[in-house]
């Protein structure tokens, strides 16, 4: 009997003792840098198995699938594919949206499974598509689109700012100011 004791205040000593994941903090207004939270890194970090919509199980395979979608379909604009560039960044948002519905807020830093750390910002990556497809639609002569993307991209970017403040997402919101307005 006391053998059970001394075994369960052993075990739960050694469980206090173990180190603690360690929680960055950072002070109300600090900026992210641009070498610090980017495009590309957040690219990298979900690259690997493809993420298809009917396998989604998890928020992070939506928000993996959603970041997948927008380096495609960043690749085709380069390329000046439009309609299928259109396609993937559409894509990469009903991804996004679904990641948010459960997320809302974006994170410079989440732990998705373990130890796996990730830049999580599934509304400032709605925002850049948006600021993308303000590109695509206007290269397809689709001026109707133009006032609610960029409406909607705005809106997220706020939802992304009001969070984690990122020169990322100061550039994408200049880059929404220099969109002339739809006569």
């Amino acid at each position: 009997m006391y053998l059970v004791f001394i075994l369960m205040f052993g075990f739960l000593g050694m469980r206090c003792a173990a180190p603690k994941e360690e929680v960055k903090t950072y002070p109300k207004n600090y900026v992210h840098p641009l070498r610090e939270i980017n495009l590309e890194k957040v690219f990298s970090e979900n690259r690997g198995l493809e993420i298809l919509e009917e396998n989604a199980t998890t928020v992070y395979d939506y928000y993996r699938g959603g970041v997948q979608e927008k380096e495609e379909g960043e690749r085709l604009m380069k390329e000046s594919k439009w309609a299928e560039a259109r396609a993937h960044l559409e894509k990469s948002n009903r991804f996004l949206r679904v990641v948010i519905k459960y997320l809302p807020e974006d994170e410079p830093s989440r732990n998705v499974y373990g130890d796996q750390m990730v830049i999580f910002l599934p509304n400032l990556l709605i925002a850049d598509n948006d600021l993308k497809l303000l590109a695509v639609y206007k290269a397809m002569k689709n001026d109707d689109e133009v006032a609610e993307v960029k409406g909607d991209g705005q809106h997220y970017l706020a939802e992304s700012l009001k969070r984690v403040k990122t020169e990322w997402g100061y550039q994408i919101g200049k880059r929404f100011e220099d969109e002339p307005p739809k006569k």
